[in-house]
């Protein structure tokens, strides 16, 4: 079985369509001291959670989107735009199989 993901645009499809950018952090002040930079750069939490992270649809739509995936199953547990995660407008829909 491959995991599926549920894109906000094309429906639900193969992992290997995607490209993973990462779990969503919050981004330093422009005038940050270097060291914020250089961790928020560099340093990638490694966490076992269930988190908020990129995709980007790489064989259809072309579009990045976030994805709310539970790091120790893999399961994926919803999907939504950039603007609808912060304010939960998106009724996502399970994409583990």
């Amino acid at each position: 079985m491959s995991v599926m993901i549920p894109c906000p645009h094309c429906e639900r499809r193969p992992v290997g369509e995607f490209h993973f950018g990462g779990p969503v952090r919050e981004r330093p002040e422009p005038d940050a001291l270097t060291d914020e930079w250089i961790a928020y750069t560099y340093d990638q939490p490694n966490r076992r959670a269930v988190q908020w992270e990129w995709w980007f649809h790489r064989a259809a739509c072309r579009q990045w989107f976030l994805v709310r995936r539970d790091t120790r199953t893999n399961q994926v547990l919803e999907s939504a735009m950039p603007g609808e995660m912060a304010t939960g407008t998106h009724d996502g829909e399970a994409g583990d199989e």
